[in-house]
């Protein structure tokens, strides 16, 4: 979970230039104990062909390209990340609110 966390925040950051990335923790609505970890960041944004790829290997956005010149990456951290949700009962997604609008 830890690092699940880290990945996603140091995402949330490398695509946020400025403004905020911020970590929310909650019971899940439904009940059964489950948290809730929602990363949130003022970043690009992504449009929704991009969110449709999101989580598909080795494959990265325009902007994620950009960064990965500049920090490096290969397209999997969110691959894995999600499946080692999965393997713990949970789920990963992403929603964004359009490019540019974070």
């Amino acid at each position: 979970l830890q690092q699940v966390l880290l990945n996603l925040l140091s995402n949330a950051i490398k695509f946020t230039p400025s403004g905020k990335v911020s970590l929310h923790c909650h019971l899940c609505p439904e009940g059964g104990g489950r948290l809730v970890f929602e990363v949130q960041d003022t970043g690009v944004g992504l449009s929704a062909e991009a969110l449709e790829r999101l989580f598909q290997p080795y494959v990265q956005t325009d902007a994620a390209a950009m960064a990965t010149l500049r920090s490096g990456g290969t397209g999997l951290g969110l691959v894995i990340s999600r499946k080692l949700v999965q393997l713990m009962g949970g789920d990963l997604t992403a929603s964004s609110q359009g490019v540019g609008l974070g």
